[in-house]
């Protein structure tokens, strides 16, 4: 394995564009449910039916 140089300096450049698009994709993300939401529903349902 390479030692990497612990003085290197990094260039990190800052895109307006691509964090509002990030952080949009974030949002969508959360704002979906989950994997499996339809399945959960539908099996809660169904356990509501059976405990009346």
């Amino acid at each position: 394995m390479e030692k990497r140089d612990q003085n290197k300096q990094f260039l990190f450049e800052f895109d307006e564009k691509g964090t509002i698009e990030v952080s949009q994709q974030i949002m969508n993300s959360y704002n979906s449910g989950f994997i499996g939401e339809g399945t959960a529903i539908a099996d809660n349902d169904d356990f509501a039916e059976t405990e009346s």
